[in-house]
């Protein structure tokens, strides 16, 4: 008898825990999980330095856990890309980005477990401590955000607005700006699990 619900979080950096104390423990996927309760199974499939866009220098098509990502068999696949592709050299137009991410929505919606998708923006970007130290653009990044509110709602996929609910918590932050420390991991997995109860 097999009643878990997996769960898939697809993205990069942020969703893998990068920095992030105690990652095991404490990246979001895994905080998420503790959230939800033991009938969930929550598979943190974040890849470093990974994009949406299949034109940047790392797209998340490209790598081995997209695939992973899919076998699972997911009920529940959250999307959480769009930070990396800001950086000038990856990205190219904000419809070239939308297109593409409505592709990945699509493709998990095939998926024989005809998954529910959330697509959640990225999270907000802080000035960071040294310049030199990130090439994310906030304002990028920022109007990234609004497209994918934009794109949640033509598709009718339910946005998670992680972009919003860091605006103001600097301090669940690392000193580049872009990176969340165990704090700010645990403010993103409880606004996941604040959309996934809502019935």
């Amino acid at each position: 008898m097999n009643d878990l619900i997996n769960i898939s979080c697809v993205g990069d950096s942020l969703t893998y825990g990068y920095l992030v104390e105690d990652r095991e423990v404490n990246c979001y996927p895994a905080v998420l999980n503790d959230l939800l309760g033991d009938n969930f199974v929550v598979a943190n499939f974040g890849v470093n330095g990974h994009t949406m866009l299949k034109s940047a220098d790392a797209p998340y098509w490209n790598h081995e856990n997209f695939k992973y990502s899919c076998l699972i068999n997911p009920d529940i696949v959250i999307i959480m890309l769009g930070s990396n592709d800001s950086k000038a050299h990856n990205f190219s137009t904000m419809d070239d980005f939308i297109t593409t991410y409505e592709e990945m929505i699509n493709h998990y919606r095939k998926l024989p477990s005809k998954p529910r998708v959330y697509i959640a923006t990225p999270p907000t970007v802080f000035p960071p401590l040294e310049e030199s130290m990130s090439t994310i653009r906030a304002e990028v990044v920022a109007e990234i955000a609004e497209a994918v509110r934009n794109l949640g709602k033509k598709l009718r996929v339910s946005v998670i607005d992680i972009h919003k609910h860091t605006s103001d918590f600097k301090e669940g932050f690392v000193d580049d700006g872009v990176h969340t420390n165990a704090s700010g991991a645990s403010l993103i997995a409880n606004s996941m699990f604040r959309e996934l109860s809502k019935k």
